[in-house]
């Protein structure tokens, strides 16, 4: 007669080990699945971590206040300050700039351009270039710089890390900012007639990173999110967000034009105020 054969239970330390596994191959893939993406175009964006006038809602107000004085103005707040051209008609002018408040320190405020103001490429040739060799990093040092402010208003930009004009970093434009919503930049009709692309009123800008792709620069797509792989560097229909500190003791423009007047909703006065792609780098 045959002998019957045994089987040996697995050892429980064992099963122990595989359910572990399976619990935490069942983790990841479900990390993967609800894992954010670029905007199909196959880059990713940079994590979020810091809310933006500390709202926490999915849907966080986009009321602007304008601000008298720059030592009132909060993060979130807008102020007017140096001119640039902005309506696409030099006959009337340059308009004065509005900014956003980004970051308020004691004495010095970071601010960022209301509007995307003008189109250039990030270096004019293609090759790979840094933000301190760049030649955008020219431009708003010195043209833009020389004209955008009078004596009076650079005796209160500040130096920073990057010059006295800079545009944000990747990381920058993550933290500053919660939602892709809000980083999303509207273009002045000057810098439409630059040449930047626009879509849903909405156009990309530069960030000061080299791009994952040789000879490019990150930059924020049209929906505000933060694309890491880059366009290539001469690539001349993105827009321009410039970034400076001011003292919080400058004076600010009391009466002022804008080169776009957004809805109502989208402003109001404080209690104290006056008022297809053929050039993306390949893989």
């Amino acid at each position: 007669m045959a002998k019957k054969k045994t089987v040996n239970p697995i050892p429980l330390w064992l099963a122990i080990v595989l359910a572990f596994i399976l619990v935490l191959a069942i983790g990841v893939f479900m990390t993967y699945l609800f894992t954010s993406f670029g905007s199909g175009e196959g880059e990713s964006e940079v994590s979020l971590t810091q809310s933006f006038g500390d709202e926490s809602s999915d849907a966080p107000s986009q009321i602007i206040v304008v601000k008298e004085k720059m030592s009132d103005a909060e993060v979130g707040d807008a102020v007017v300050f140096g001119s640039y051209e902005q309506n696409g008609s030099t006959e009337d002018g340059a308009e004065t700039l509005e900014w956003i408040v980004l970051e308020k320190q004691d004495d010095k405020l970071l601010l960022i351009s209301r509007y995307c103001i003008d189109t250039l490429p990030y270096n004019n040739e293609r090759a790979s270039a840094d933000w301190a060799t760049s030649s955008l990093n020219a431009f708003l040092n010195g043209e833009f710089y020389d004209n955008a402010f009078s004596e009076d208003e650079k005796a209160s930009v500040k130096e920073g890390e990057n010059g006295l004009v800079t545009i944000l970093s990747a990381e920058e434009a993550a933290r500053y900012y919660e939602y892709d919503s809000w980083r999303a930049g509207a273009a002045t009709e000057y810098a439409v007639s630059k040449g930047a692309r626009v879509e849903e009123e909405s156009c990309w800008w530069w960030l000061r990173d080299a791009g994952s792709v040789d000879s490019s620069a990150a930059y924020v797509h049209f929906n505000g999110s933060v694309q890491t792989k880059g366009f290539a560097v001469d690539y001349d229909a993105v827009a321009v967000r410039p970034v400076i500190w001011v003292s919080a003791d400058a004076e600010t423009e009391t009466e002022h034009t804008s080169s776009l007047v957004p809805d109502a909703s989208d402003v109001e006065s404080g209690s104290d105020s006056s008022e297809d792609v053929s050039s993306e780098a390949s893989n």
